[in-house]
């Protein structure tokens, strides 16, 4: 089942995107409204990391393979996004956002997590594909909610278990 959306509802001010980099706010919070549990972000920065952390509290890490980014945004440090391992959490986890560097890894990680009820990813729109090669692993999944503000990057929400499509 697929969904798609060019405006989400009842966002408040702080979450309205305001640039490229930021065009998943809208949809991130959408999922914190819809969501009871853990987050995690592979891929820290200033369009989600603060908000997702305010919001969320101790229920969010952030992880990125870049030290500078680290430091501006509290993010953990890891080398490899592949490699990380969250014991005894998974049970809890309920949403993992991706929009890390490099972007040709996130296909991998789709793969890696997707037993995550929620997978949340920037960068879906058609035009990006080339880089990212996402489209056909999203196609995997039972439920995808593509948002799809004018002009901006899409960002997409997909799962297996949770559908997503009941959001708007």
């Amino acid at each position: 089942m697929r969904a798609v959306t060019r405006h989400i509802e009842g966002v408040p001010e702080e979450w309205k995107s305001t640039n490229d980099w930021d065009s998943h706010r809208e949809l991130l919070w959408l999922a914190t409204e819809k969501t009871n549990g853990g987050w995690i972000e592979f891929g820290g920065g200033y369009g989600s990391t603060f908000l997702l952390k305010d919001k969320l509290g101790d229920w969010f890490t952030s992880f990125d393979n870049n030290v500078e980014w680290c430091k501006k945004t509290g993010a953990r440090f890891v080398k490899d996004y592949l490699a990380i391992r969250i014991n005894g959490c998974k049970d809890n986890l309920k949403c993992l956002f991706i929009d890390c560097a490099p972007g040709e890894i996130r296909k991998e990680l789709i793969e890696k997590w997707k037993d995550t009820p929620i997978i949340i990813l920037h960068d879906t729109e058609p035009g990006a594909d080339y880089v990212y090669g996402m489209s056909e692993i999203l196609s995997t999944f039972k439920y995808r909610l593509d948002y799809q503000p004018e002009g901006k990057p899409h960002t997409t929400a997909v799962s297996n278990t949770v559908n997503v499509c009941t959001w708007i």
